[in-house]
């Protein structure tokens, strides 16, 4: 008897362990079928594993991803549901999470103002700590530069006069450039935040604008139209000498080095639209980097991550382009446009401005707080109009 019943539990072990491993071969193979563009195929043989593993949830994230491709969106809660009710990290998949803000139209990351009471706040730059803001404000039309914490608290004003706008921290925060018409033009200044001094950097008749640091603080890349066009130069910050790094009858503005200092990207004209370029830091090697038929611009490369603002929507919106996996991903759902995004020094935090009701706002986007599976499941179940 004894023998019959090792039996039978022995004859059970080697069922569950049979099921187990088709579950895990059907889920491998339709996770294939998935990367294959398969996703019909996929789905026929995740539904067939559901039937004998509604637990699992691997399972269930493959079907939602399928479900996904095939854009049968509402199809894709009760799986999401599911991977909330089991607590399962892949309910976190941020391809998953990205893809269902996409078409949900909402925004994939969490987002907080800058407060400045009802001051017009127009550009915005973190320092090295990412917590430290310049920012272009103004009480009535003429803005200053002013030091900020990141929840709106105002440190000090650091222009006298004139209108003042383009502020950038220098990578050690020990200086900020900006562009100010005090003396009459635009031209580029430096605040030094040790001394409390100011310096003019460029001196001429025409408009300097847009300075960019390079990453170990010696040169400063900037726009300017001294030679008839919209041109990109850089200075030495040491012996102030400017050096001309694009050359065409074009539109070529809003510099950025990239944080290893081995390139800047930059948004140019010359095919029409307004499209990004990047570019060694001595003008060489040009070659096209983002195009649409629409304009992209503001841009700032870090690792693979391609930030940039443009109107492929319609309103200006702020997106992420992964140049080596080349999705795209849109960053902001608003009413209203949004400009000039600026990138913090670890790539996880970008001010933008927006205008509300009559007043330009800042905020900032983290990177680092994703939207919550919870709030993209609520969101379908009210666009959805899914019953309880």
């Amino acid at each position: 008897m004894r023998k019959c019943y090792v039996m039978l539990v022995l004859f059970l072990i080697s069922i569950l362990l049979f099921n187990t491993c088709k579950s895990r071969a059907d889920v491998k193979g339709a996770s294939d079928a998935i990367r294959k563009g398969k996703y019909a195929d996929a789905l026929k043989s995740l539904k067939l594993a559901l039937a004998s593993d509604s637990l699992n949830p691997e399972i269930h994230f493959n079907i939602a991803l399928a479900y996904v491709h095939l854009d049968s969106i509402p199809e894709v809660y009760p799986h999401l549901m599911k991977l909330i009710e089991l607590n399962s990290p892949l309910k976190d998949s941020m391809g998953l999470k990205l893809t269902l803000c996409s078409y949900l139209k909402i925004e994939p990351y969490s987002s907080s103002p800058i407060p400045m009471g009802k001051m017009n706040q127009f550009k915005g730059c973190f320092g090295p700590d990412n917590e430290l803001l310049a920012v272009a404000a103004a009480k009535r039309d003429i803005a200053d530069i002013y030091l900020v914490k990141i929840d709106g608290t105002i440190i000090k004003k650091i222009t006298r006069g004139g209108m003042n706008t383009d502020p950038a921290f220098s990578p050690k925060g020990d200086k900020i450039a900006y562009v100010s018409n005090i003396d009459g033009d635009e031209e580029i200044y430096i605040y030094d935040t040790k001394s409390d001094s100011t310096i003019k950097l460029t001196n001429n008749n025409y408009t300097d604008f847009s300075p960019a640091f390079s990453p170990d603080g010696k040169e400063l890349a900037y726009v300017t139209n001294r030679d008839g066009g919209w041109e990109i130069y850089k200075v030495n910050l040491t012996m102030k000498q400017a050096f001309r790094l694009t050359k065409n009858k074009f539109w070529d503005g809003f510099p950025s080095y990239t944080p290893d200092g081995k390139f800047i990207v930059f948004s140019s004209k010359r095919n029409g639209s307004e499209d990004i370029y990047i570019m060694k830091p001595d003008g060489s090697d040009e070659r096209l980097l983002y195009y649409t038929k629409f304009d992209e611009t503001d841009p700032h490369l870090a690792g693979n991550s391609l930030f940039f603002r443009s109107n492929i929507d319609g309103e200006f919106e702020i997106y992420e382009f992964d140049v080596k996996t080349k999705v795209l991903t849109r960053l902001t759902y608003n009413d209203v446009p949004d400009w000039n995004p600026r990138v913090s020094s670890n790539a996880q935090r970008i001010v933008v401005a927006k205008k509300t009701k009559k007043l330009w706002q800042l905020y900032f986007i983290n990177l680092s707080s994703p939207i919550s599976a919870e709030v993209i499941a609520q969101k379908m179940k009210e666009r959805f109009e899914i019953p309880n």
